[in-house]
């Protein structure tokens, strides 16, 4: 949930996305000024954040697809694809971002006797 009457929100990332902000902001988490609500397309496209690059965002705590609008006051983190672990499911990256490219697929089983 946003806070009230503030103009900022808090960036990180996942894996080796942490590890870009660092480089190219010095300290985490980025804070960063925002003056209206935008989406995570768009939070990315200011970072430079490639959108194949990111599976998922987390808003306040909450796996949320790249269309998701973020406030100011929200916290946010960019997860890139293949991060690992036995949750994903069940926090929701499969069903938030089918419209991704870079999002989790689980690929039908090929019919190996097709006669």
């Amino acid at each position: 949930m946003a806070e009230e009457g503030k103009k900022t929100i808090e960036v990180r990332g996942f894996l080796h996305l942490d590890k870009t902000f660092r480089e190219k902001y010095g300290k985490i988490p980025l804070v960063y000024n925002l003056e209206k609500p935008i989406t995570g397309i768009e939070l990315a496209k200011m970072l430079e954040v490639p959108q194949e690059e990111i599976e998922v965002i987390f808003v306040n705590g909450f796996v949320q697809s790249l269309d998701y609008t973020i406030h100011p006051g929200d916290r946010v983190a960019f997860l890139p694809p293949g991060c690992p672990g036995p949750y994903r499911i069940a926090l929701g990256f499969y069903g938030k971002n089918q419209d991704n490219e870079a999002n989790f697929r689980i690929k039908a089983k090929k019919d190996e006797n097709p006669g």
